[in-house]
């Protein structure tokens, strides 16, 4: 259900990203190998606790992870396992109690996520495959992509995309314009604009990709001009039409 909150009374938000395994046509697939999760705290502007769960049965499967999108960067989270202490493999019934517990010291009622949409739905896919709680089932959701409309909406923005068009991602693709002609609202689009850098690309793992969405969150506040936001929502491609369209 849609909601009107002033963000201003919610001192802790948590951020999510996550990382899946499965086909992205087939929605009962995808599951998330990796959950990337960042406390901020709104009064102070700063992260104040971050992890990454990697899901046991998920990564320890090589099969399963080199069919991926994240197949290169497998070899990559060896290293984060054993130099970075923010990383762990954990099964799903100790990622959702460490969850609930994060949840609970910091009385955070919000998750926070680009495209937050596909993250819940993910991870509730994967807490009710393995029969365990599903920490995030009562929480509201906060789209980026709803708050980053106060950019992303603007002619500025357009003109940028347009502008950079012929960037291209590794499928090449235009990483700001999409094949029907609008507007890109993914985080790595709306990131190079508002720092301005067209070359910047996203790592696509959990952490790494928070602290952009966390980046993408405080400048759309700033623009916004006050705090109260919508949640449980967020604007489809239709509203999107309409930028590129516009004189």
């Amino acid at each position: 259900m849609i909601k009107k909150i002033d963000l201003q009374k919610e001192r802790y938000l948590i951020f999510i990203d996550t990382e899946t395994i499965g086909t992205l046509n087939v929605k009962e697939s995808v599951l998330p190998f990796e959950i990337g999760l960042k406390v901020y705290d709104t009064e102070y502007k700063k992260v104040v606790k971050e992890k990454s769960y990697l899901v046991r049965k998920f990564f320890n499967n090589k099969y399963i992870m080199l069919s991926t999108f994240s197949a290169t960067k497998y070899p990559n989270y060896f290293d984060k396992l054993e130099n970075d202490k923010r990383y762990k493999t954990c099964s799903a019934n100790d990622i959702s109690k460490d969850i609930e517990k994060i949840i609970s010291r910091y009385n955070a009622k919000i998750m926070v996520a680009h495209n937050g949409e596909f993250d819940k739905n993910a991870m509730a896919r994967l807490f009710e495959e393995f029969g365990v709680n599903n920490p995030f089932e009562n929480m509201d959701l906060l789209d980026t992509m709803e708050i980053s409309k106060v950019i992303t909406f603007s002619k500025d923005y357009a003109n940028y995309c347009i502008a950079h068009k012929d960037r291209l991602n590794s499928v090449k693709d235009s990483c700001f314009i999409t094949n029907s002609g609008r507007v890109r609202t993914t985080a790595q689009a709306i990131y190079c604009y508002i720092t301005d850098n067209a070359e910047f690309e996203e790592k696509h793992t959990g952490l790494e990709d928070i602290d952009i969405e966390i980046e993408i969150f405080k400048k759309s506040m700033e623009l916004l001009g006050n705090t109260i936001v919508n949640l449980n929502t967020a604007p489809t491609w239709r509203d999107y039409s309409i930028v590129l369209e516009e004189d």
